[in-house]
């Protein structure tokens, strides 16, 4: 009797081993509530790059040239290292890229940047316009103004008065023919003469009546 009392007490400590060690498994493999909340991956805020456009200012009415550079983040990995420009001023959409010459004189050494040419719209009224500028590989963005001025009015020149008014009639200078010195037109001179003659006329009829 005190035989089987004896295994059934070593029974019951096997078997309460066994749950310790099932329990204390089941708390190794459960996660605790803070790793239950995955920690966010961090992101790189956007930066607000450099961007300057030369020249600046341009005179409307026709198709002008302007330059645009971009001080872009260099990338990580192989994604090409290049930008987009666009402004309601320009005629489309501008790709800007790594320079291969050298650095201009007014660039930052050891800033990466990149460069191109935009055609601003030969319609585009006068005013101000804003060049936006996205890096590709980065999204980072920029801006910089540009001002459209007005076309300049012509020169008004003023309108000469002719102090001698043109001779009229068929020999007068209005057709091309000499003036006559005495300054009288050729039409009155030939009535004059036809006046002269009947005055004549008349006075040697008198004379051979009388």
């Amino acid at each position: 009797m005190i035989k089987v009392r004896l295994a059934a007490v070593t029974g019951m400590i096997l078997l309460g081993g066994l749950g310790c060690t099932a329990e204390a498994q089941t708390a190794g493999s459960t996660p605790s509530a803070s790793e239950d909340q995955a920690s966010p991956s961090a992101t790189v805020p956007r930066q607000d790059i450099r961007v300057t456009v030369d020249p600046a200012k341009v005179e409307g009415g026709s198709t002008r040239t302007v330059h645009i550079t971009a001080y872009c983040p260099l990338p990580q990995g192989g994604t090409d290292y290049r930008a987009t420009a666009r402004s309601e001023a320009f005629t489309g959409l501008v790709t800007l890229v790594a320079p291969t010459d050298t650095a201009s004189p007014d660039s930052t050494p050891g800033v990466p940047q990149v460069r191109g040419g935009a055609n601003v719209r030969a319609d585009a009224k006068p005013g101000g316009y804003k060049v936006e500028v996205r890096c590709e590989a980065t999204n980072d963005v920029g801006s910089a103004s540009l001002k459209v001025t007005g076309k300049p009015a012509p020169e008004h020149t003023p309108t000469k008065i002719p102090t001698r008014a043109p001779h009229a009639g068929g020999g007068g200078t209005a057709a091309g023919a000499p003036e006559e010195d005495s300054g009288m037109p050729a039409g009155a001179t030939a009535i004059a003469v036809v006046v002269a003659a009947a005055v004549a006329v008349g006075v040697a009829r008198r004379r051979a009546r009388g």
